[in-house]
């Protein structure tokens, strides 16, 4: 084989090889979310354990959010958040104390699937203000 050949060979490879190899997926930035679930999982508050059916999140551009957990009631989480640059670690919530029963503090974690839209599972924990009884959420959705 020529080396003309060999050069038109090699050249038409790398040209294929650079066409085939994807180009890196920009990191997703979360600014905002508006999004639900249904699933299954836990509202406990002292001893006292509820089923959640449903999980409505609302993170607003400026760091505040809110929780809405459906279980037999429907209950109101205020929170802030925070997102890291690397979604699959989950975003960070802290509970602000206002909710709808007697406020609450604490914190938690919102995990989304890969799309970065939908959620995967939340999980929160904090102390009720008035009554100091333990909170505690565990969902996971369908």
């Amino acid at each position: 084989m020529n080396s003309r050949k060999v050069f038109a060979v090699i050249a038409t490879l790398a040209l294929l090889t650079l066409r085939a190899t994807p180009n890196p997926a920009s990191p997703l930035e979360l600014t905002s979310l508006k999004t639900n679930a249904r699933g299954k999982g836990t509202l406990t508050v002292g001893k006292e354990v509820f089923k959640v059916h449903l999980v409505v999140v609302q993170l607003n551009e400026d760091g505040t959010g809110e929780i809405t957990l459906v279980t037999d009631l429907t209950l109101f989480v205020n929170c802030t958040w925070s997102a890291p640059a690397d979604l699959s670690k989950g975003v960070d919530l802290k509970i602000t104390g206002e909710t709808t029963v007697s406020g609450a503090t604490g914190t938690g974690k919102l995990l989304l699937r890969p799309d970065g839209k939908s959620i995967a599972s939340l999980a929160l924990q904090g102390i009720s203000n008035t009554a100091k009884r333990k909170v505690q959420v565990n969902f996971v959705a369908e």
